[in-house]
């Protein structure tokens, strides 16, 4: 059963292919219809988003390659205009200040790693739920 039925736009950035993969596995099983855009890097991610800045979601991991997933939703969040794109942080590891940090970057949520369906569609439904 797919949660939701509206189509919707998700950048996700990881430098593991593996993660990526299990990120659309996951975003596959919640909804219907949905458009995935990868990235490996921080700065392809920013660069992407700075190109096509329209997404509902993006997903960050924090530990990259280059500029941190933190870096690069800061520089996300300044490129944005009107469109308030969520953000969530994706991470192997619970450091303790990483909620904290990530909301004075912008990032509206956190996942840990592997990600897993209910988790997933729980914070989407709240992040989401008026968007679409």
């Amino acid at each position: 059963m797919k949660y939701f039925k509206q189509p919707i736009k998700i950048l996700a950035v990881d430098d593991n292919p593996v993660n990526l993969f299990l990120v659309k596995t996951i975003i596959n099983k919640i909804f219907d219809c949905a458009e995935i855009i990868t990235a490996a890097t921080g700065e392809e991610g920013v660069a992407i988003y700075r190109n096509s800045p329209i997404f509902d979601l993006i997903l960050m991991d924090i530990q990259l390659p280059g500029i941190d997933g933190f870096e690069a939703s800061r520089l996300i969040k300044e490129i944005e205009t009107k469109h308030s794109t969520r953000i969530v942080a994706l991470s192997g590891n619970k450091l303790e200040n990483m909620m904290e940090k990530g909301k004075m970057v912008g990032m509206d949520g956190y996942l840990s790693k592997p990600i897993k369906v209910e988790p997933s569609k729980n914070l989407f439904k709240k992040l989401l739920v008026e968007k679409i």
